[in-house]
């Protein structure tokens, strides 16, 4: 498909604008090998080794280790586990009950339930609770697996593998769910808000009805563990998308009886409306949704080059004692010829009347694996609690 070149801005029509074409990284790092490789794999299948001699007697390791290795180098990382579980099973015997207690013996010890944050476990383990969710998830299984999951998510979370059951066993499952989010161990209660988050990347989505996930909430809005309230805002950051006047309301119940973290939920639970402009969000938060300020001394360059800063700069005059959420947002040209916009956060300052506040933003134009850049003319502009102004052009070469 081949694209037009559009009109300079007058302030650029001394450059010329390129037609869109993608710019993309050089790929370096790998996610999946840096967390599934012969070393993590040896991990597992010592474990395995281990619980498998004891009860029966005969396990090929070497064997076991090449079956999954070999076939790494052409499989993602979703793959690479959908993989593992395959080899896993050929290994184990093909009674449930059998294969169930030799999974249950190669658990590691759970990790600290002293901890209250970054204790996220090694992701191999993982892999029992893929198995039991492949071959668990049956009416006469249901009880044991979802106990299985309930101990191995104090090794590695188990929120996608409960995500079957929720969708095929959902009054069971969600029975689960709430015994969990009462449960003494913080990995098992965060298992209760990410296990039921609408969209848990990487993961299929578990359907359960909103109003069943804002009673879970509900029960975990004072977690003393920042990974749980972490958790807990992440899902209902999923729900603002969807539902964004529920989770507005549920918050601001929240607030009239908040604990110490509450604040610092409600802030990461709104970022995506926050991005958005959401006025009743910005309220919330502290932010009146009709600031009044000037800005003036925009400075940005007429172009940047691939690779390099964006520098941005202005000043922002208050006029009223107010709080100031200041963000720029940057419009992407895409492969289509329109515009994507970003938000980048600057600064949030608590501005008297006639405070003259300098404004410095560098915005990286390096590719990345994750977005595609493309030649031609973008925009950026200064946001604050919502309103924009001020908005520029400039040519990315």
């Amino acid at each position: 498909m081949l694209f037009k070149q559009r009109t300079a801005p007058k302030q650029l029509s001394h450059l010329m604008v390129l037609a869109p074409m993608a710019i993309k990284a050089k790929t370096g790092f790998s996610l999946k090998d840096q967390l599934f490789n012969a070393r993590s794999v040896g991990v597992l299948s010592d474990a395995l080794a281990k619980s498998i001699n004891v009860r029966q007697g005969k396990f090929n390791q070497k064997q076991f280790e090449k079956a999954v290795l070999d076939k790494f180098p052409a499989l993602e990382l979703k793959q690479r586990i959908d993989w593992m579980v395959i080899v896993l099973a050929r290994y184990l015997p093909e009674n449930f009950d059998q294969a169930l207690n030799i999974l249950e013996d190669l658990l590691p010890p759970p990790l600290d339930p002293e901890k209250t944050d970054n204790d996220f476990g090694q992701f191999i383990w993982t892999i029992p609770g893929e198995y039991v969710a492949k071959f668990g998830c049956t009416e006469s299984n249901l009880n044991k697996s979802l106990t299985f999951l309930g101990e191995s998510t104090k090794r590695f979370t188990a929120e996608n593998p409960i995500r079957p059951f929720l969708r095929q066993y959902p009054t069971e499952s969600m029975s689960f769910i709430r015994a969990c989010a009462l449960d003494e161990n913080y990995h098992v209660r965060r298992l209760a808000s990410e296990g039921i988050r609408p969209f848990l990347p990487w993961a299929a989505r578990a359907n359960v009805n909103h109003d069943e996930i804002f009673e879970v909430l509900e029960l975990l809005k004072h977690d003393n563990t920042r990974y749980v309230i972490r958790s807990v805002a992440n899902t209902l950051n999923d729900l603002s998308k969807i539902e964004p006047d529920k989770v507005i309301a549920t918050l601001t119940k929240w607030q009239k009886k908040p604990s110490s973290d509450t604040q610092w939920l409600t802030r990461h639970a709104l970022r995506t409306l926050v991005k958005q402009d959401h006025p009743d969000a910005l309220a919330l938060l502290g932010y009146p949704i009709k600031p009044e300020f000037k800005v003036t001394a925009i400075s940005i360059p007429d172009s940047v080059q691939v690779g390099e800063n964006l520098v941005y700069a202005c000043k922002i005059k208050s006029q009223a004692n107010q709080n100031l959420k200041i963000a720029l947002r940057i419009h992407y040209l895409k492969a289509n010829a329109r515009h994507s916009p970003r938000v980048f956060a600057v600064k949030d300052v608590k501005a008297r009347s006639g405070d003259v506040l300098q404004v410095s933003k560098k915005i990286s134009f390096r590719p990345i694996t994750t977005r595609a850049m493309y030649r031609g003319e973008h925009h950026v502009e200064i946001v604050v609690n919502g309103v924009a102004r001020g908005k520029r052009s400039f040519l990315l070469e």
